[in-house]
C-alpha cells in the first residue's frame, strides 16, 4: 500500500479517469438509484450476429422496465467502458476480432487497443471500481469435469473470492463439475446462496437442480439484499453467488440434458479438445444436440436473472439507506403526513425564488496524508448545505429579504432537524415520503476536494405542480435552480419564465448534472438569463449541447453571426493572449471557444476558475452603449450586426489566496451574493455597476474558504 497522499490520489484519479462511465450510470450512482452490471462475452462469443445484438437489448430494456439502470461492460478501443451506448454495443456483436477480457488479459488488451468482452471476472472488477454492487449473467464458470487433474478452473471463481460484487445467475454450468466448483468457492471464502426453502438444490444453468446441496437458501431476493449489504458493512473482500433456478417453463430436462452433455465430453476427450477450447465446443455440440434449445434458454436465462437482480439492486439501496437511518441517533419526531407542505410565508413582496437542493452536509477533513482503504484520522462537522439552500442563505445575509427558498425533505429525523434549523424566514419546503437528501465531502489536510457523495434522490422527485403553485403564488421577478432538480423540472421551470414573465437563473452544480441544462425548451428564441459554472461544467454544458444538436439548429448560427463572434473577435482574443500569457491557458482550454458558442442560449455565462478569478460573457443588443468599467483585468468586445454584441471581461481574485482550509461553499456564495443584486435589478452584471458587484462576490466567496 502506498502512504504518500500525493500518489494515493494519483493512481485513485488514474484508474478512474481510465475508465469511461456513461452519463446515464455515472448520475444513478451519484444519486443512489438502483444499477445492475451486464458482461459482454455473451454478446461478442455467446451467439451470433443478430441474435446477440438482440439478446442484449432484451436485457437493458428489461432492467430500465424495472427502474434499473443497465451498465454493460466492455473494452473498445482498449478502453475499459461501463455503461454502453446502443451504436457500442452494435458495434461489439458485429465484430469479428473481439476478445474475451478477464482479469489477466485486461492490462494486454488496454495497451494494445484491442476490442473485448467481459467474462463475469472481467465485469466484477469493472463493476468494482465504479460501486456497483449486483450483476447479472447467464451461467458460471468452474472447476472443469477431470479438473483435479487438469487443474482447469475457471478465473471467476478466484475473482468471486477477492472482489466484492454479487452476481446473480442459474448456477454453474452443467457442463461442468459443479460438486468441485462449490468446493473450490468454499475454500476462497465465497458465499453461496440459493433462492427457495432450505433444501433447495444449486441450479445447473440449463437445469433447475444440478444435484448438488445448496449450503445455504435465502427466501426471498430481499433476504439476498441483506445478505449483500452485511457483507459490505463487516468491509468483506470477497463476492456473493446468488443462484437463481430457471422456471419450469423454459429449463430443460435434466437427465435429457445430461446424457447430451456425457455423449459431448466423450467426443471432446477423444479429439483432444481442452483448455479454453473445451467449452465453445460443448455448448456447440449442446446446441446443435437440442436444436437450438439450449440456445434459448440461455437467453431466457439471462433474462430471468437480470429481473431478479433488479430487484435485488433495489433492495440494496433501500437498505443502504434504511440502514443510515437505523445507526444514526433519532434527532428529533418526524414531521407531518407524507406529502403535507410546510410553508413559512413572509409579510411583503417575494421578488425572488430559489428552487434546489437542501441536505445536510457532513464536512470531513484529513488531519494528514490519505491513506486510502483505511481509516484515517480526520475532524468532522455537520451542518445544513445544499447548493440551492447555500445561495439562498447567502443572498438572504447579503439583505435579500424579498426571497423565498422552494426544497423538499422527507418525513424522517433528518428532515424534522432540517426544519428546525432552517436560517431563512421565507419558505416552501415539501414534505416527502423519501428520505432526506445528504452529502458528505472527504478533503485533503489542506482542505481540497478529494471525493465527494450525494444523495439527492428526493430533490429530483419534487414535482412540476407543486413548484408552479409557489411561482404563480409569489409573482417573482427572477428565480434561480441548481441541477440538482430533475431535467425534466428544469426544462418545464424554463417554460414557466416564459409564461409568468420571470428571468432564470440556474447554477450547473456539478460537471456530471450540467448535462441536465441541454433541454428542449432552451433555444436562441429563448435563453436563459445566466448561467454560472466552473471551467469543468463549461466544458460539461458544451459536450451536452453538441451531443443533442443544439449547435446544429438553423437558429444558432445566425445568432453567432449577428452577435459578431467571428474571425475578428477571435483575432482580438488571441491578441490579448500574446499581450499577457496568463490567458493562453483559457484560449487553451477553449474557455472562450466553448462560452462563445453557448451564448445563444444564455443572456450572460459567469465562469468560474478558481484562484485565476472569474470571467463574464454577456450578451447586449447596443454594445456600443456599454460602459467601460474600472477594475478589469481584460475586457474585450464583438460587434455584430444592428450594434448587437459580447462583452468578455477577466476579473482576477480581488486578494491572493495563500492558505485555503475548505474551498466547498464558496461558488455558492459567490452566487448568493449576485443574487441579491439581481433581484433588485436583474440585469446588474450588464451594467455599470458590474465590476464592483462582481469583485464584493468575490471578496465574499474568498471570505468563506479563508
Amino acid at each position: 500500500m502506498l502512504h504518500q497522499r500525493i500518489r494515493h490520489q494519483g493512481v485513485f484519479r488514474r484508474w478512474l479517469s481510465t475508465i469511461r462511465v456513461s452519463e446515464e450510470v455515472r448520475d444513478a450512482l451519484a444519486c443512489n438509484r438502483p444499477v445492475v452490471a451486464l458482461e459482454s462475452t455473451i454478446i461478442t462469443h455467446g451467439l451470433p450476429f443478430p441474435e446477440n445484438l438482440s439478446m442484449a437489448k432484451r436485457v437493458e430494456k428489461e432492467l430500465r422496465s424495472s427502474g434499473v439502470t443497465p451498465a454493460t461492460m466492455a473494452f473498445i478501443k482498449g478502453i475499459p467502458k461501463v455503461g454502453l451506448g446502443e451504436s457500442e454495443i452494435e458495434f461489439l456483436a458485429r465484430s469479428d476480432a473481439a476478445v474475451k477480457v478477464s482479469r489477466r488479459d485486461i492490462p494486454y488488451v488496454m495497451a494494445n487497443s484491442l476490442n473485448g468482452g467481459t467474462t463475469i471476472s472481467g465485469t466484477m472488477i469493472l463493476a468494482h471500481k465504479t460501486g456497483i454492487k449486483v450483476f447479472a449473467t447467464g451461467g458460471l464458470g468452474g472447476v472443469h469435469r477431470d479438473g483435479e487433474n487438469t487443474m482447469d478452473v475457471s478465473a471467476d471463481l478466484d475473482e468471486l473470492g477477492r472482489t466484492p460484487v454479487a452476481v446473480v445467475c442459474a448456477g454453474p454450468k452443467s457442463i461442468l463439475d459443479i460438486e468441485r466448483t462449490m468446493e473450490y468457492l468454499e475454500t476462497k471464502g465465497v458465499f453461496v446462496g440459493t433462492l427457495g426453502p432450505p433444501g433447495t438444490n444449486i441450479p445447473g444453468f440449463y437445469t433447475r437442480d444440478s444435484g448438488v446441496k445448496s449450503v445455504y437458501n435465502f427466501q426471498d431476493l430481499r433476504q439476498a439484499a441483506e445478505i449483500i449489504y452485511q457483507g459490505e458493512l463487516m468491509g468483506l473482500e470477497s463476492g456473493q453467488l446468488l443462484c437463481i433456478p430457471p422456471p419450469k417453463e423454459i429449463a430443460l430436462d435434466d437427465k435429457y440434458i445430461s446424457s447430451i452433455i456425457e455423449d459431448a465430453n466423450r467426443e471432446a476427450h477423444a479429439l483432444g479438445i481442452k483448455g479454453k477450447e473445451l467449452t465453445p465446443y460443448l455448448l456447440s455440440k449442446i446446441a446443435t444436440a437440442t436444436g437450438g434449445a439450449s440456445v434459448k434458454s440461455n437467453v431466457e436465462f439471462v433474462l430471468n436473472n437480470a429481473r431478479a437482480a433488479a430487484s435485488v439492486a433495489k433492495h440494496l439501496c433501500q437498505l443502504k439507506t434504511s440502514g443510515e437511518n437505523r445507526v444514526e441517533e433519532q434527532v428529533s419526531e418526524p414531521l407531518h403526513e407524507s406529502g403535507q407542505l410546510e410553508s413559512t410565508k413572509a409579510t411583503g413582496e417575494v421578488k425572488s425564488l430559489v428552487i434546489g437542493s437542501i441536505a445536510l452536509d457532513t464536512y470531513c477533513c484529513m488531519k494528514g496524508d490519505i491513506v486510502l482503504q483505511d481509516s484515517n484520522p480526520a475532524t468532522m462537522a455537520t451542518s445544513i448545505g445544499g447548493v440551492g439552500y447555500n445561495v439562498a442563505l447567502e443572498s438572504y445575509k447579503q439583505g435579500n429579504e424579498s426571497m423565498r427558498f422552494v426544497s423538499s425533505v422527507g418525513n424522517d429525523p433528518y428532515g424534522s432537524k432540517i426544519m428546525d434549523s432552517l436560517d431563512l424566514p421565507s419558505t416552501s419546503i415539501a414534505v416527502s415520503p423519501s428520505r432526506t437528501a445528504q452529502y458528505i465531502s472527504f478533503h485533503d489536510a489542506d482542505g481540497s476536494l478529494f471525493i465527494g457523495g450525494a444523495d439527492m434522490t428526493i430533490i429530483e422527485e419534487i414535482q412540476p405542480d407543486f413548484v408552479e403553485n409557489v411561482i404563480r403564488e409569489a409573482s417573482p421577478k427572477v428565480v434561480l435552480s441548481d441541477c440538482n432538480l430533475s431535467k425534466d423540472l428544469i426544462n418545464f421551470i424554463n417554460k414557466l419564465s416564459t409564461k409568468y414573465g420571470f428571468k432564470y437563473v440556474v447554477e450547473p452544480t456539478s460537471s456530471t448534472k450540467a448535462s441536465r441544462l441541454a433541454i428542449d425548451s432552451l433555444s436562441p428564441d429563448h435563453p436563459i438569463h445566466l448561467c454560472t459554472p466552473t471551467v469543468a461544467e463549461l466544458c460539461s454544458l458544451y459536450e451536452s449541447f453538441e451531443q443533442n444538436g443544439k449547435f446544429d439548429l438553423d437558429l444558432w448560427f445566425p445568432v453567432i453571426d449577428r452577435l459578431g463572434l467571428d474571425g475578428v473577435f477571435r483575432s482580438n482574443v488571441e491578441a490579448a493572449t500574446m499581450r499577457n500569457p496568463q490567458y493562453r491557458e483559457i484560449v487553451s482550454k477553449g474557455v472562450v471557444q466553448m462560452a462563445s458558442s453557448l451564448l445563444p442560449y444564455f443572456n450572460c455565462l459567469l465562469v468560474k476558475d478558481g484562484i485565476n478569478g472569474v470571467y463574464l460573457f454577456s450578451r447586449h443588443s447596443d454594445i456600443v452603449k456599454v460602459p467601460k468599467v474600472d477594475g478589469v483585468d481584460l475586457s474585450l468586445r464583438s460587434r455584430g450586426k444592428d450594434h448587437e454584441g459580447v462583452l468578455f471581461e477577466h476579473y482576477s481574485s480581488p486578494e491572493p489566496l495563500q492558505t485555503v482550509s475548505n474551498v466547498t461553499g464558496a461558488g455558492d456564495t459567490l452566487l448568493g451574493f449576485l443574487f441579491k443584486e439581481m433581484s433588485d435589478d436583474v440585469n446588474a452584471l450588464k451594467g455599470d455597476k458590474r465590476s464592483q458587484i462582481i469583485h464584493s462576490a468575490q471578496l465574499a466567496a474568498i471570505g468563506k474558504i479563508k
